[in-house]
């Protein structure tokens, strides 16, 4: 294959990775912005359905093209996390949708293995009233000594006749672990680009083996850098100049929908095959010297 064609096929490559991921992410004890798009018809992947709790692809959905649905008392959809590390602090997010009279939980608790012990009082991240929009609920949490697994529950209560309680973007994720280069250069892990850039990450990176690796490189090799970025401010703006490209394509992937971010591959590889027959035209054309 040609060197020319190589190069852009590789560039198409990389954006397929970034625009199109799994969708959710389960390693090491973490879940983040985990939806319901796998499964079999209305049961979703890696949780236990009770009642008539199901997965469903009609509105309203926060993320992707379905979201977990529970309609009356005794619905409830359980999931258990393993690999949790003793005394780690992590933050746990989901967004709920509520209709009617019900109020929609995600509560959490850590086990001494699967179903044998809990170990910590149940924390309940809920809430009555979204307004007729999806709302994120979040809180900390930190594992006990002994703690191996984390049990994750979509539930409601006080149910009345006609309420409806929806789930989407589950995370469960170990803190500390943030975008340490980019907060040093925007100067607060509040500012609107780290923010991209972290949605980003759990949304596309930490979703498949390959941006695993990348997220753990990033984490070894980081802080020395955010330090110096911290201690010489000068050339932070000069880091932000670095980081606007990633910041820009970041920003495509987590703000587009699925039709937009397909739009944007096609264009990308017909662009690159354009690219590369011209590079490989050239090089046939390129006449011989003796």
């Amino acid at each position: 294959m040609s060197k020319r064609l190589g190069v852009p096929l590789a560039a198409l490559l990389i954006v397929v990775l970034l625009f199109v991921p799994s969708g959710d992410a389960e390693a090491g004890g973490w879940v983040a912005n985990q939806n319901f798009e796998h499964g079999e018809e209305g049961f979703p992947r890696d949780w236990d359905v009770t009642g008539n709790a199901r997965r469903v692809n009609t509105p309203p959905i926060y993320s992707g093209n379905w979201s977990a649905r529970l309609t009356g008392e005794g619905d409830m959809l359980t999931q258990w996390i393993g690999g949790i590390v003793g005394l780690t602090n992590y933050e746990a997010w989901g967004w709920i949708y509520v209709s009617g009279n019900v109020t929609g939980v995600i509560a959490l608790d850590f086990w001494l293995d699967k179903g044998e012990r809990q170990l910590s009082p149940t924390t309940n991240l809920s809430t009555a009233d979204t307004r007729g929009a999806y709302v994120q609920e979040k809180d900390g949490l930190r594992a006990p000594a002994e703690a191996t697994y984390v049990r994750i529950r979509l539930m409601g209560k006080d149910w009345a006749k006609g309420g409806e309680a929806r789930f989407d973007g589950i995370g469960f994720y170990p803190v500390g672990r943030d975008c340490f280069i980019a907060t040093a250069a925007y100067g607060t892990p509040m500012a609107e680009e780290v923010q991209v850039l972290r949605d980003f990450r759990d949304g596309y990176l930490i979703t498949n083996p390959v941006g695993q690796a990348l997220v753990g490189l990033y984490y070894r090799v980081s802080p020395p850098m955010a330090e110096f970025i911290d201690e010489h401010p000068v050339f932070k703006p000069a880091v932000r100049m670095g980081l606007a490209p990633a910041v820009v394509l970041s920003s495509l992937a987590v703000h587009t929908t699925a039709a937009q971010k397909m739009a944007v591959l096609a264009a990308v590889a017909a662009l690159s095959v354009t690219v590369g027959l011209w590079g490989t035209s050239r090089v046939r054309r390129r006449p011989e010297h003796r």
